[in-house]
């Protein structure tokens, strides 16, 4: 059972992510204004299969994690919407997805994202595996950066880009042959100009650069090992 525990985890809740269950990401309905009461966070995914070319994933969920104070981090799930899809103008660009999330005044961490890439008959499901710890805010609108996540080929020992089970689907759509390399970038005008045309909302508010640390394969490593 030993390093299935995240990627079943990750599956589960993928298939939990078209439900009533898992709430949309912040506004993702037509709220006139921002919240100011608690931190939002905002942050561009772009995601790309390298290895199995067919199977482009798209993101489905973010996974965070909130600490208060219990023996173990509680985990909760968002759920894309829509209006935090951007797709490409130009045949062959980028899939933008943006994501938001609040904080409440708590630590939160930034697990990853879930994501299914799919070409008939087959569908792959994927976990980007981000373990990022969120900078703390009290209020405010804050931009994480862009990160952009490429499967490749996994070499012996690497962390896999999605659970093994079920196998025949997840190694054909390179989620249990493949691994993530991940880059997280400051594209902060880009982006901010993104948000604010598909979240009116966002257009006469000050967002802060609050760009997380580079990425750390060491630790998503580590991770992978222990659980």
């Amino acid at each position: 059972m030993r390093r299935l525990l995240l990627p079943a985890l990750a599956l589960a809740l993928l298939l939990l992510g078209g439900c009533a269950t898992v709430p949309f990401m912040p506004l993702a309905d037509k709220a006139p204004a921002v919240d100011q009461a608690r931190p939002l966070y905002l942050m561009s995914v772009v995601l790309r299969n390298d290895h199995k070319p067919r199977w482009q994933p798209r993101v489905l969920n973010v996974i965070l994690t909130k600490e208060d104070g219990r023996a173990k981090p509680e985990w909760f799930a968002l759920r894309m919407d829509p209006k935090g899809v951007v797709k490409p103008v130009e045949e062959g660009g980028k899939t933008t997805y943006l994501v938001r999330f609040t904080g409440e005044q708590v630590p939160v961490g930034l697990r990853g994202f879930f994501a299914q890439g799919s070409a008939f008959p087959i569908h792959g499901y994927y976990f980007v595996p981000m373990h990022a710890e969120v900078p703390r805010f009290d209020r405010g609108v804050h931009y994480l950066g862009s990160a952009e996540a490429v499967v490749r080929e996994r070499r012996d020992g690497e962390f896999r880009a999605g659970a093994v089970i079920p196998l025949i689907d997840q190694a054909i759509a390179g989620a249990s042959t493949g691994t993530f390399d991940i880059v997280i970038s400051d594209a902060y005008e880009h982006d901010v100009a993104m948000f604010r045309k598909a979240f009116p909302a966002l257009e006469r508010v000050e967002i802060e650069s609050a760009v997380l640390a580079p990425w750390d394969r060491a630790k998503a490593q580590r991770y992978w090992d222990e659980n």
